[in-house]
């Protein structure tokens, strides 16, 4: 039996090598293949593919690696790597959006590719082709040929079956990733224009407008601006206006967003018992006017966040000194702090100077949804010149919004979200919660903010706390990693942890941010607006080395911000 098994085995590596004698890797991704070679993989592509499956597939893409065990690759029956669409966009820096299940757009730069789900066919940048590998969904998750994608973006792919692991290397690095002009209304991720009326609620309208373009057209919502503005933790009425932090501890602490049906708009009251429809993981906050960056986000993600000084500039539709009510574009230089929420859903590099009211140096101009209604502007849109004062200081853009299920149970004591910061004067320092099971849970991922750029963290579970001594005694990080911009993170943990009903654990989190004293995200009474935290519902604690360790309730009056997300245990578990 053992000598057969051998036999067949040989047999198959045999060939394997065969068929890899006659692959060759040409400019683009193609594939050039001889004749013969042909017939025999069309005889054997599914039991070749089945031999490459049973291993561990690695795919080397430029700067970054995919493995099969853990980010779900696999090859397919035509010999074609097979990449999650979820694992597209970040992986080739580049834009993929599902439309109706009818077909998958994925851009970069001035090329685009149409994979259509239905059919055996794709279009490239306008050209209609046969597909040779089609889209396939498989446990519910959408698979991408990457043929298609090195074909069209200039990628070289190469497969080295003896090690099981792909190479793809792109032509030219330095590429630009994004076009010069691009729109949501062309593109049809855009949600319908909304109308504010006479109250402060500019900056909820964009925050939610932001939100709802970061979910398009996949999954067309209309979320409530009510219960935003009148059901979070703030003590600020309607009138009073807002920020997007405000936005970012609501959505952060899953308090909405709840559907506009459920709590329309105006009547100045909100509807109790709502829950959030979608949990909201990761919000990143973009560097003053880092325009490169803002653009990438719109074309990956969804619709910035942004501000401008709205100077007289009203629901009219009138010239102002700042505004061309002709060309429906403003532009204003000078001293005076933003009072006003927007949401950039697009650029145009070469819209003309000439266009606005102002003396500037060039072309240039990001493309905003206002929330005065559709006589404003262009149906609600019009364009802010790139040299403004002030578009593009503060941004925000939504980056994981999950189904409401991704996790059982939130553990948080920072309602207010992020209000200040604290540390000893150095780039890193420890922060630490403890919480106590409320069932028999596991612990699946843990949330917290980066103050500034170029953040790097070790995430530590101590499972059995029983005083501040055990914050000290902690193993080795379970968690370790950096990200590029400031916001809010969720760190899924590739192992969860599991606790009892009743049992206190802490967990702790090693910071670092570059050319910061203070990296520690706290919550914080800092005036009337946040008046309402509260500081007895968590424990929350700091340090610099890791070894003596404070209590941040007690000793500075803020709460530490670092969420913990669980699931409950099954009967089975």
């Amino acid at each position: 039996m053992k000598k057969n098994v051998l036999i067949y085995t040989s047999l198959i590596l045999l060939i394997i090598g065969f068929i890899v004698t006659y692959h060759a890797v040409v400019p683009k991704g193609h594939i050039q293949k001889n004749k013969k070679a042909q017939v025999y993989t069309s005889e054997w592509n599914g039991t070749i593919s089945s031999v490459i499956n049973q291993a561990t597939i690695v795919a080397n893409i430029d700067s970054k690696q995919l493995k099969s065990t853990t980010n779900g690759i696999f090859m397919s029956d035509t010999l074609t790597l097979m990449i999650p669409i979820r694992q597209i966009r970040d992986t080739f820096d580049c834009s993929v959006r599902e439309y109706n299940d009818d077909f998958i757009l994925i851009e970069k730069g001035s090329n685009k590719i149409k994979l259509y789900t239905q059919a055996r066919k794709c279009e490239i940048n306008g050209e209609i082709r046969e597909a040779i590998t089609n889209v396939e969904e498989l446990n519910g998750t959408t698979y991408v040929p990457v043929d298609v994608i090195c074909q069209t973006f200039g990628y070289q792919y190469n497969f080295d079956m003896k090690l099981n692991q792909a190479s793809i290397i792109s032509d030219n690095l330095e590429a630009r990733s994004i076009p010069y002009k691009y729109n949501y209304e062309d593109e049809g991720r855009v949600p319908s224009v909304s109308n504010q009326g006479s109250l402060g609620t500019c900056w909820a309208f964009a925050s939610l407008t932001a939100l709802e373009s970061s979910l398009m057209p996949e999954e067309p919502y209309s979320f409530s601006v009510d219960h935003m503005s009148l059901a979070n933790s703030f003590n600020l009425g309607q009138e009073s206006g807002g920020d997007y932090a405000m936005s970012m501890a609501y959505l952060l602490a899953w308090q909405g967003p709840v559907l506009e049906k459920d709590d329309p708009y105006g009547d100045g009251v909100t509807t109790d018992g709502l829950e959030a429809v979608k949990h909201v993981q990761e919000i990143q906050i973009i560097e003053s006017k880092d325009f490169e960056t803002i653009k990438k986000m719109i074309f990956k993600y969804g619709g910035v966040q942004s501000s401008f000084y709205a100077s007289s500039l009203n629901s009219h539709t009138g010239n102002t000194k700042y505004y061309n009510a002709q060309t429906n574009s403003y532009c204003y230089i000078g001293n005076q702090k933003p009072n006003h929420d927007i949401v950039i859903i697009g650029w145009d590099d070469n819209y003309p100077m000439e266009n606005f009211n102002a003396d500037i140096e060039g072309d240039g101009a990001f493309i905003c949804r206002n929330s005065w209604g559709s006589d404003f502007g262009n149906n609600g849109d019009f364009y802010i010149s790139y040299y403004d004062t002030n578009i593009g200081v503060h941004n925000v853009v939504y980056t994981r919004v999950d189904d409401n299920e991704n996790y059982d149970r939130i553990y948080q004591t920072d309602l207010c979200g992020y209000v200040g910061q604290l540390g000893y004067g150095e780039e890193s320092a420890y922060f630490a919660n403890a919480y106590t099971a409320k069932e028999d849970e596991k612990i699946m991922a843990v949330g917290f903010y980066a103050t500034g750029i170029d953040t790097e963290y070790s995430v530590y579970i101590c499972e059995n706390f029983q005083d501040i001594s055990s914050l000290s005694k902690r193993s080795e990080p379970v968690m370790t990693g950096k990200v590029k911009n400031s916001g809010f993170y969720t760190v899924d943990l590739d192992n969860s942890v599991t606790v009892k009903e009743g049992q206190k654990y802490a967990v702790i989190i090693r910071i670092k941010t570059p050319n910061s004293g203070r990296p520690v995200a706290v919550e914080y009474a800092y005036n009337e607006q946040t008046s309402s935290v509260i500081l007895d519902d968590g424990e929350g604690y700091v340090s610099l080395k890791g070894i003596t360790w404070e209590n941040t309730e007690e000793k500075n009056g803020c709460n530490v911000c670092l969420k913990v997300y669980t699931d409950k245990l099954t009967a089975n578990q």
